[in-house]
């Protein structure tokens, strides 16, 4: 085996576990298994300097021999992309066999279907080391979690087919780059600077994971929160328009260094993300005041929908943390489908197995609560901190209503006070609407036995939910 595939595989594998299952560790596809914190996992390598080559076709069929295995093993799979050295992205590389592959039942379309058809039924992690291109990037997009490294990209077309087909003159980066699909395309999951950056995030990504959907996720000795993280402060929380960083509060109840963040710079308005809290892992979903405002927009509802999908199809518990207006109206949002793409999120939460749990931070306006797993969407546990809201509209829509109508400023405060009077989470409380109110140093507290009894639920999974390829 070449220098470089031993490093990538001795970076992500603990020590001397590869264990080949194909023909040859020279060739263009190196396939095996591995083991990652003593699991086995299944290895498929695109190797970028083969020095044997083999006919294209017969690279497919070890491809499907591969994922075979590991859906009969329940091994999750380890995908690592990378471009062949004789394939340049400006240059035309077709083997003789290219008909083939492309037409044979069990050629190219045949390695697309395995792909899915493993969707929530063993975890698939891929890593993109360089610049691919087309039938390569479909197979990564397939996976659960994608990571890219900042030299890589992806793109259906190469520079010259790009340029050919569209009269398009864009750099590599503005359509294929890695840091667009971070942030633009959201098809990448976690940038990563370097290539051992992204072998060692991978070790940590498969923590959060079962190695197969019957199975229950891993769990770990407990850690305490961070010593340096801090609550918000009470006026911040008590004043719903004021931007503060969820990410903050976020850190002051979960196990220190187990945040790990699911397309941080995709739609950054909502954060999407893993952690641990006394050892067990959940999967985050929390509003970010600090960017729109925490409004809920077509990209958002992608971002939320398919991450809860992806917890929900390997038994991971939820937790909403609420602080947003809604949806976003006007033009541009419908005209870029906010009803479907809300419709989108309403499914997936009216669909979930797993566990969940709600929490009302500061505000949850109009149809904002319900996208945030809340009442009607039949959470274990909805919870409010003392200053939240909840209403129709805040008090700032209320007033402007009420000056557009023309109210006297003496009606106009009749209207704020009756708004916050409604708003207040103990009314709700006293009428059953909601479980409780706690304080922010509670939340660690509630979740730990939350997930204390949502570990102990019996797991009666007898065939996979997919997850949502968004």
């Amino acid at each position: 085996m070449n220098s470089l595939m031993r490093v990538r595989l001795n970076t992500v594998l603990d020590e001397n576990t590869f264990t080949p299952l194909i023909r040859s560790e020279d060739t263009e596809l190196i396939g095996g298994t591995g083991y990652i914190e003593g699991r086995q996992v299944c290895v498929i390598a695109l190797n970028p300097v083969a020095s044997v080559p083999l006919d294209p076709f017969e690279v497919l069929q070890d491809e499907l021999a591969l994922l075979d295995h590991a859906e009969m093993n329940h091994l999750p799979i380890l995908h690592l992309a990378d471009r062949p050295e004789r394939v340049a992205m400006g240059t035309t590389a077709i083997p003789l066999s290219i008909m083939r592959t492309y037409i044979e039942p069990k050629g190219v379309g045949s390695v697309f279907t395995r792909f899915a058809r493993l969707s929530g039924v063993v975890p698939r992690i891929a890593v993109v080391f360089s610049p691919i291109a087309t039938t390569l990037t479909y197979p990564v997009a397939e996976c659960d979690v994608v990571l890219m490294t900042k030299a890589s990209g992806m793109s259906l077309a190469r520079p010259d087919m790009q340029r050919l087909m569209t009269g398009e003159s864009e750099s590599y980066e503005a359509y294929g780059g890695a840091e667009m699909h971070a942030s633009v395309s959201g098809t990448c999951d976690i940038l990563c600077d370097t290539p051992t950056d992204a072998l060692q995030l991978v070790r940590k990504t498969l923590q959060i994971f079962p190695s197969y959907y019957s199975d229950s996720p891993p769990v770990f000795e407990p850690r305490n929160p961070d010593p340096d993280a801090r609550l918000p402060s009470p006026l911040t929380l008590a004043y719903p328009y004021s931007r503060f960083d969820m990410h903050n509060l976020i850190e002051t109840f979960i196990d220190h260094e187990t945040f790990l963040e699911h397309r941080a710079l995709y739609a950054t308005e909502l954060i999407t993300g893993f952690a641990r809290v006394n050892g067990m892992n959940i999967g985050v979903v929390a509003n970010n005041s600090l960017n729109k405002g925490g409004i809920l927009f077509p990209e958002t509802c992608i971002k939320l929908a398919s991450f809860a999908s992806l917890c929900d199809s390997f038994n991971i518990p939820l937790l909403f943390l609420a602080d947003l207006p809604g949806f976003m109206v006007g033009k541009e949002s419908e005209n870029a489908g906010i009803i479907h793409h809300g419709a989108l999120i309403f499914s997936t939460l009216a669909n979930l197995s797993v566990p969940k749990i709600c929490i009302i931070v500061r505000k949850a306006y109009t149809a904002g609560l319900y996208a945030m797993c809340g009442t009607g969407f039949e959470p274990d546990r909805l919870l409010s901190f003392p200053d939240a809201e909840l209403t129709i509209y805040g008090t700032r829509a209320a007033s402007k209503l009420a000056k557009e109508s023309g109210y006297t400023l003496e009606k106009i405060k009749e209207v704020e006070d009756a708004v916050k009077a409604t708003a207040n989470p103990r009314l709700h409380v006293e009428s059953g609407y909601i479980d409780g109110i706690i304080e922010p140093d509670q939340v660690r507290s509630e979740l730990s036995v939350f997930l204390e009894w949502a570990y102990s639920l019996p797991l009666n999974r007898t065939f996979p939910r997919r997850v949502l390829c968004l």
